[in-house]
């Protein structure tokens, strides 16, 4: 079905359809063609992350892919009642020589120039409100399983784990409200192109492919605190996420303003609340995975917090002993 709406709407002919990442693909002798699901962004969203996708590859940015539009010049199409775009990348194998922390604060550099107003996929001062709706929702649910009888296992460990992380979700909206009142952003922090959720995995295919629709405009500590994040999560090693953020800084330093939005961010257990949305919205077949990863997530939480904790410290005393950032004192008190 889809190899013959693309056929019909933007006259190629597919021979074979692959994956990558979450998407289905295909390939012509000279490029690759990812077609994503964008029912959740609306046109204005969509119009918005194509200007983005323009700008860096006007920035010579190699990895960008580019959206086509129809015959009928229109950006979606649709097969049933999910919307696509069609997205074309040059796929070039990366041979990538410089790191990750590198290549990554290039990319912010580049996208704090971009030269346009965004108000549709813009985060910027939106994380207090957006938490704290997350929060609420959660909580109300909370609620109501709490009332419910007979529970599932998973359902039993949610209702038992979720007063320590509506705590660490507060924490971190108090976090980031202090330090929007207590520090000032500098040039460095103005908005920029970022992942919507930046992991180890999302710039590590080959070949690589940047996704427009995967993006938003925010500061770029959220980047940097998701892929730390990530990155503790697979290695558990402080000392990788501290590497990570040094050669970050040695080519765009962070303020004392983007240290602390960052670690807002890790306070906020992001990982907890996509785990318990993922098994709610999941068909059953794919139960046992939440289930397994709410178990490993819980398993770790003594590690977490001593990395949150270490964080902190590392970051002081790189910082020539400076308190750029105020400690949690609860967490000190972790083994």
């Amino acid at each position: 079905m889809v190899k013959d709406l693309i056929k019909e709407k933007f006259g190629i002919y597919i021979r074979e359809l692959s994956s990558y990442l979450s998407y289905q693909t295909f390939q012509t002798p000279n490029s690759m063609f990812l077609i994503a699901p964008v029912s959740h962004l609306s046109q204005a969203e969509l119009a918005e992350l194509y200007y983005m996708s323009q700008y860096l590859q006007e920035q010579r940015d190699p990895y960008v892919s580019s959206f086509l539009f129809t015959k009928d010049g229109e950006m979606t199409f649709r097969d049933g009642k999910t919307a696509y775009v069609l997205l074309q990348a040059v796929p070039r194998f990366t041979n990538r020589s410089f790191p990750f922390g590198t290549e990554l604060a290039e990319f912010h550099q580049k996208g704090r120039g971009y030269p346009y107003e965004v108000k549709e996929t813009t985060r910027i001062g939106q994380w207090k409100e957006l938490w704290g709706k997350r929060l609420d929702q959660l909580e109300q649910f909370w609620i109501q399983k709490s009332q419910s009888q007979p529970l599932q296992p998973f359902e039993k460990r949610f209702i038992e784990s979720f007063p320590y992380y509506l705590g660490l979700t507060e924490n971190a909206i108090q976090y980031l409200a202090d330090t929007e009142l207590d520090d000032q952003p500098q040039a460095a922090d103005s908005g920029t192109i970022c992942q919507q959720r930046l992991t180890c995995e999302t710039w590590k295919q080959e070949p690589l492919v940047k996704v427009p629709v995967e993006w938003v405009f925010d500061h770029a500590a959220r980047d940097l605190a998701e892929y730390a994040r990530s990155l503790f999560q697979q290695k558990g090693d402080l000392n990788e996420v501290m590497l990570f953020l040094q050669q970050y800084e040695q080519v765009s330093p962070l303020s004392s303003f983007s240290k602390r939005l960052m670690y807002s961010r890790l306070l906020f257990p992001l990982h907890y609340f996509e785990t318990v949305e993922g098994y709610y919205i999941s068909p059953e077949s794919e139960h046992h995975y939440y289930e397994n990863k709410l178990d490993h997530l819980l398993s770790q939480v003594p590690a977490y917090e001593r990395f949150l904790s270490g964080f902190q410290e590392m970051v002081s005393i790189r910082s020539g002993g400076l308190a750029v950032m105020p400690s949690v004192n609860w967490l000190k008190r972790t083994p």
